[in-house]
């Protein structure tokens, strides 16, 4: 298998295991108006290098000034150039970046969204709103309207001045107060929860990069979706874990070797797994392979889980590190299965693969480090774009929905990584809390030998 794909793997699971949860940074107005070197006269149309300009400060990039002068008179200079060099500011079909021109909102919401880590390519939520998907910039707007960053009534044409300009970038790197108190209280009670039951659905698609479509593994010779399945988990605290996952994997048939796999490549896979007293068990179903076996997990092969479902639900849910990554906004109330809830949105981008892995608590062993240090190699970045249904009188989540949207290096180890991007999207339904859930192991899952877990392996 290609190191890139086993890479790959780790990455998708760790995203599905660290989705956010942690309160955001917040920059000022005041602090973004301090940009300019002068104080901009009141109803001042706002350019598209002045926005540029107020867009590194609010998303904290680095910018080197710009003293030899090679990068243009404008004070703006350096960071037109830096959101360049990141791909955030990319001009127009002249090739010209024309940074005098007045900057629409519309712009200033597609070179937003591509600093929070939108990657290009990705299909657009179902919003209802003024811009027609016809819009080059649909797919961004249509992001932001879903986590209430633009409203669907607002004119996408309407060129800003520096006022609008400042608040809308202080509204998107800031968050609600109102929703931060709401994930506070949310994370006290999920830490008073004996036990969990849910239910819902995972679905995983992806864009192959032009001209390496035959590098991929078969699995990602098909654009779009590949994998869509149902997921159900039960918990108790402190940590034992079942869960069931069935999957259809969408194959491409005449790239698949094997007489079993159905007719248009649409292959069944389960995968049921336990976590009890810091160990894993878990059985895979493939059609073709013999009758499946359970294997034990090592210990060391694993972060400590139950550290890390703690820390979820007990703490911030991300370090020190990654809180000013991430924001919420409060989306009104609504019912959801009979409760009445209060809907907060969040947001953000990891890109430093490091601060990430100090997320994970302690317990893997140096070899399993090194691999998902390696891990990081392959990315270049992740963003979430989610929602969670909080109840009103118990703060207690009642449905949710996760995207995680990955951007991936052009190559890994000497490698053509063929994927560009990845997006996994899960939603849950069905919460049920301090139903008595018991958790026992079956007897031919605890008779299982363990399996070696290496980096080559």
């Amino acid at each position: 298998m290609k190191k890139w794909f086993k890479m790959l793997l780790l990455v998708v699971g760790l995203i599905l295991a660290l989705a956010p949860a942690a309160v955001a940074g917040a920059i000022t107005a005041d602090e973004l108006r301090q940009v300019f070197p002068q104080a901009p006269a009141p109803g001042k149309t706002l350019t598209r290098g002045e926005f540029a300009a107020l867009l590194a400060r609010a998303a904290g990039m680095q910018v080197t000034a710009d003293t030899a002068g090679t990068r243009g008179d404008a004070w703006y200079s350096s960071a037109v150039m830096a959101l360049k060099e990141k791909g955030v500011i990319r001009g127009y079909p002249d090739g010209g970046l024309h940074t005098d021109r007045p900057v629409s909102l519309l712009e200033a919401a597609v070179m937003a969204s591509r600093v929070l880590g939108l990657p290009d390519g990705v299909a657009a939520p179902d919003v209802k709103g003024s811009l027609g998907r016809e819009s080059w910039g649909y797919t961004p707007y249509a992001w932001l309207v879903r986590v209430g960053l633009l409203q669907p009534g607002q004119d996408a044409a309407a060129i800003l001045t520096v006022d609008e300009g400042v608040a809308f970038l202080a509204m998107v790197f800031g968050s609600d107060p109102e929703a931060e108190k709401i994930v506070q209280a949310a994370k006290q009670a999920q830490a008073k929860v004996k036990d969990l039951k849910f239910a819902g659905s995972m679905a995983i698609s992806v864009r192959l990069r032009p001209g390496v479509a035959g590098e991929a593994p078969a699995i990602f010779s098909i654009q779009g979706n590949i994998m869509q399945g149902n997921i159900e988990s039960e918990f108790s605290y402190p940590l034992s874990l079942h869960q069931k996952v069935d999957m259809t994997l969408n194959l491409p048939a005449e790239k698949t070797p094997g007489k079993d796999l159905p007719a248009g490549g649409k292959m069944q896979m389960t995968m049921e797994q336990y976590l009890v007293d810091g160990t894993m068990y878990q059985k895979i179903e493939i059609p073709g392979m013999e009758k499946p076996q359970w294997m034990k997990l090592p210990k060391g092969a694993l972060p400590d889980l139950e550290a890390l479902v703690e820390q979820n639900r007990n703490a911030a849910g991300l370090p020190p590190g990654l809180k000013d990554n991430f924001h919420f906004r409060y989306l009104g109330e609504g019912i959801e299965n009979g409760h009445k809830v209060h809907r907060i949105a969040y947001y953000g981008r990891i890109d430093d693969w490091q601060a990430l892995m100090q997320a994970l608590p302690g317990g893997l062993t140096p070899e399993m480090e090194q691999v998902l240090n390696q891990a990081g190699g392959v990315l270049k970045s992740i963003s979430f774009w989610g929602e969670e249904a909080v109840g009103v009188e118990d703060n207690l989540t009642y449905a949710s929905e996760m995207n995680g949207l990955v951007a991936f290096a052009d190559k890994y180890q000497g490698e053509t990584v063929p994927l560009e991007t990845m997006t996994i999207n899960m939603k849950v339904t069905d919460y049920r809390y301090n139903s008595g859930v018991k958790i026992q192991v079956p007897a031919e899952a605890l008779a299982a030998p363990e399996v070696p877990l290496t980096p080559s392996t």
